[in-house]
């Protein structure tokens, strides 16, 4: 019996020891000070947090993309736990994150915190130095306890965006990672490759909007077909020159277009969104460090000869059918699909445009895995 309470009162421990750390800080501040700053995080929240924090839980998986640029090193250093949905949707990335830091596989994981499944009682029990939350778990954590007592337990807690709105909240949401830990400078870097590959598109737009068809994850659901609204990609539809026929349909960020609505809207270009899912569902697009170009090909082939009336859709007899890797839609590289979907929108007007070499690129100067793989391909294949 005695194990058994003493087990029950070690969270109840912690928090007092978190409480009583909070109280020794705020009366001595000056110490604090030197090693925090205080940011305003993708909530509007004022908060104080670590500079170059060593003891971090993700509250949002892909969140890792962007701190293996801020932390090529080794992305995981400053972590003690994740939600590592890296692992079942991502698994040609973590094939090559588990190679290169074996330590990501002893971090504790969580699960999604906007379906409430993010456990308080193991996040206080790894005494972090910070929790970050993707701004689409700020609903739930908002009406819950969880936020109040992370706070009374003395743990800053930040949300960024690269979901929601991502064109505007990524730059302050880079930055914000950029100060947590500790790496300014690179995170400016990659936001100045940004705004230069955003720019060089918005130079040429051409006036005329094709109308796209975005179908995210596309076969890995039975049924057709999941979209996007206004933003998210819905919005490196926009910034790329396109008219997104779902923009006014779906109200909120994603949403499922009605296959009967799509053959009447008959859109210009059909863009597929794809990734390492064979092992999910045979039928979804391959895209990835691990696929060629052809796979993709042939998977939306397949998709396209098995949907009634679109073989007859005006996108599919012209051949602008497209596939861009599904992992652009929530992580701080979107920059790089805005410049592949204007070429493929506008070819003439952005034909000195590179998307391959910028994506090499930002392999080369921010990443610590190698650009190798298809991360686009179209239905008819293109000229080198």
């Amino acid at each position: 019996m005695s194990l058994h309470l003493s087990a029950r009162l070690r969270p109840l421990m912690r928090l007092a020891r978190r409480l009583l750390g909070a109280l020794l800080l705020a009366w001595a501040p000056g110490a604090f000070a030197a090693e925090a700053v205080t940011v305003t995080d993708l909530a509007g929240r004022e908060v104080t947090i670590p500079h170059g924090a060593e003891r971090v839980i993700l509250g949002e998986g892909r969140l890792l993309y962007t701190l293996a640029v801020l932390r090529p090193e080794d992305p995981f250093a400053p972590l003690v736990g994740w939600r590592d949905e890296l692992r079942r949707f991502d698994g040609d990335v973590w094939a090559r994150l588990r190679e290169r830091f074996p330590r990501a596989e002893r971090l504790a994981t969580f699960g999604k915190a906007a379906n409430g499944e993010f456990s308080l009682e193991r996040a206080l029990a790894l005494e972090p130095d910070a929790i970050v939350f993707d701004l689409a778990a700020w609903p739930t954590l908002a009406d819950g306890p969880a936020l109040a007592v992370l706070e009374a337990a003395g743990i800053p807690v930040v949300f960024v965006d690269f979901l929601t709105e991502p064109d505007r909240h990524l730059a302050p949401s880079v930055r914000l990672l950029g100060r947590l830990f500790a790496a300014e400078a690179r995170a400016e870097a990659l936001l100045t490759l940004r705004r230069q590959s955003l720019a060089a598109v918005a130079a040429r737009l051409p006036e005329r909007r094709p109308r796209v068809l975005i179908e995210t994850a596309a076969g890995l659901h039975p049924d057709c077909c999941r979209s996007v609204g206004d933003d998210n990609l819905g919005r490196v539809v926009r910034l790329a020159g396109g008219d997104n026929i779902a923009a006014e349909r779906l109200p909120g960020v994603f949403g499922r277009l009605h296959p009967e609505w799509i053959l009447a809207e008959d859109p210009e270009v059909i863009v597929m969104t794809g990734g390492a899912w064979q092992g999910l569902r045979e039928t979804a697009v391959p895209m990835g460090y691990d696929t060629r170009a052809a796979e993709a090909r042939a998977a939306m082939t397949r998709l396209i000869e098995s949907r009634e009336g679109w073989p007859e859709l005006a996108a599919v007899r012209a051949g602008r059918v497209h596939a861009l890797w599904h992992q652009f839609y929530n992580t701080p590289f979107q920059f790089v699909a805005v410049q592949r979907l204007a070429k493929w929108l506008h070819p003439e007007a952005m034909v000195d445009l590179d998307p391959e070499a910028l994506w090499r690129r930002l392999h080369d100067d921010f990443l610590p895995w190698s650009a190798e793989g298809a991360f686009w391909a179209s239905l008819r294949e293109e000229a080198p």
